[in-house]
């Protein structure tokens, strides 16, 4: 598939890799863990890296990365506690993934879950020790709620897991054992897996599909009321939770990584121009067909613009419009 230009001139596919698909018509993408597609990236046999976090810093002799956020992703709180529909809220599930919370019949637990059946089971935290999005929003969420100190705020944390896995894959598998928690990216959630509700702001219990039915997934996405003016420019900072009613709480930031001087190995400008409209329609979140998987775009007013340089000379647009114009 090409990028749409004004001009006839035919454009080579542009080739993404990463943990996370696009979500729009625009690429074509191979599935890598991070590490194997910044190699990709940095040896320029691809134009771009989707992900849950910004890339390493270029081998020396390559170039600027530019990491930018380009959409949302609701993180799931899975567990395994057969008969039980938990609810939780933030404050509670940061304790329990800390080790506070040790049992799941804990005071905390029946308060949030009057009636249920909770069973006197350890709580069994899954964590990845591996850098990923999925831990960095939950720890970001648990340091703005005050329920972790500061220095937790990292894409790695175990503190308080009982499992340390390297793969999202490893921790699937942990959900055999009774009583085990953990959280997940949408494209990690197996059919059938239970998925704890959460309290959003207003009081209610919501599941992370609230998060793509409020933005329009599919349409022209909705903006938030209440949303940041500005995504966090580095990425041990967390996207502050949402504030409207009724708001899925904990969510995470899709990156899409490049690198700034787009003039490598016979690279034309009108690729180079492809690929800014690609970032823009990913920011977005246009979707021509229903391969969004839980990922959606960003609110108009959090769509940082991309710069990228071609021969060293800025990245122009032709007279078409931008795809993040208002």
């Amino acid at each position: 598939m090409s990028v749409g230009l004004t001009s006839a001139q035919t454009v080579p596919p542009l080739k993404l890799a990463g943990s996370t698909p696009p979500w729009i018509p625009g690429a074509s993408f191979t599935a890598l863990p991070p590490e194997a597609a910044f190699r990709e990236l940095y040896g320029g046999r691809i134009d771009g890296v989707l992900g849950t976090l910004p890339g390493p810093p270029p081998p020396k002799g390559t170039g600027e990365l530019v990491s930018i956020p380009v959409g949302l992703f609701p993180v799931s709180v899975v567990y395994s506690l057969p008969g039980v529909a938990l609810n939780l809220d933030i404050p509670t599930l940061c304790l329990m993934l800390s080790g506070r919370v040790r049992e799941w019949n804990h005071a905390r637990l029946r308060a949030l879950n009057p009636g249920a059946a909770l069973p006197t089971l350890p709580v069994l935290v899954s964590a990845r020790v591996a850098r990923n999005g999925v831990s960095l929003a939950a720890a970001g969420a648990c340091v703005k709620a005050g329920m972790w100190p500061r220095a937790w705020l990292k894409s790695n944390w175990v503190a308080g897991a009982s499992f340390r896995r390297a793969t999202s894959e490893l921790q699937r598998a942990d959900l055999t054992i009774p009583g085990v928690l953990m959280v997940l990216g949408p494209r990690d959630v197996l059919g059938g897996a239970q998925v704890a509700q959460l309290r959003s702001p207003g009081g209610a219990f919501v599941g992370p599909e609230a998060l793509t039915l409020e933005t329009g997934l599919g349409n022209a996405p909705t903006p938030y009321p209440g949303a940041s003016p500005s995504l966090p420019a580095a990425p041990f900072r967390p996207l502050p939770p949402a504030t409207e009613v009724g708001a899925y709480p904990l969510r995470g930031v899709v990156w899409l990584s490049m690198l700034k001087e787009q003039a490598y190995r016979g690279r034309r400008a009108a690729q180079a121009q492809a690929l800014v409209r690609l970032a823009e329609g990913l920011q977005a979140g246009a979707s021509a067909s229903g391969l969004g998987g839980g990922f959606v775009g960003l609110p108009l007013n959090a769509r940082p613009a991309l710069r990228l340089s071609f021969q060293g000379k800025r990245v122009e647009l032709d007279a078409s419009a931008s795809a993040s114009s208002p």
